[in-house]
């Protein structure tokens, strides 16, 4: 049997992961060194008021299923005697409690007229569920979430 000699030996797959290395300033602990600069840029601009660092926001209430194992009723048949016993998994219930979801902003930022914007800093791709977030997160709060990407050395709004 022949072997083919003309493949090209494949290239290494690429890490999809984006490393990011965490920084102290004044005592806060930034997620990434662009977020850091971002603080350090805000804390030069002399219409800034104020600055807050990681506000959350529940995005998305608690909420309660049907359970699957018990279909609602709160009981299913005992596995040695066959009698009926109370679900184990929503404890007789027959509905089980679901934890929302919660966003963290990086930034609010409140300007001396008395303006407040929530701020996130992107120093790298954005993950597969922020346009979802960012939309939940809008219309939680009816505020408008300002993406920020530092660009040729220059911090550019999207």
């Amino acid at each position: 049997m022949r072997q083919r000699t003309n493949r090209r030996p494949r290239a290494p797959k690429q890490s999809r992961q984006f490393h990011k290395k965490s920084v102290e300033i004044d005592g806060i602990t930034f997620d990434s060194l662009t977020e850091a600069a971002y603080y350090e840029h805000l804390k030069r601009d002399p219409l800034v008021k104020d600055i807050v660092t990681q506000p959350q926001f529940k995005i998305i209430e608690n909420y309660s299923v049907t359970c699957k194992r018990c279909a609602g009723s709160g009981r299913q048949a005992s596995i040695k005697t066959g009698n009926p016993i109370n679900c184990s998994l929503c404890r007789g219930k027959g509905e089980r409690q679901k934890s929302g979801a919660v966003y963290t902003a990086d930034f609010k930022v409140t300007y001396i007229d008395g303006f407040v914007e929530y701020v996130d800093v992107k120093g790298g791709p954005v993950t597969r569920d922020f346009p979802l977030r960012r939309k939940l997160f809008e219309q939680a709060t009816g505020q408008e979430l300002v993406v920020v990407r530092l660009k040729h050395k220059e911090w550019v709004r999207e």
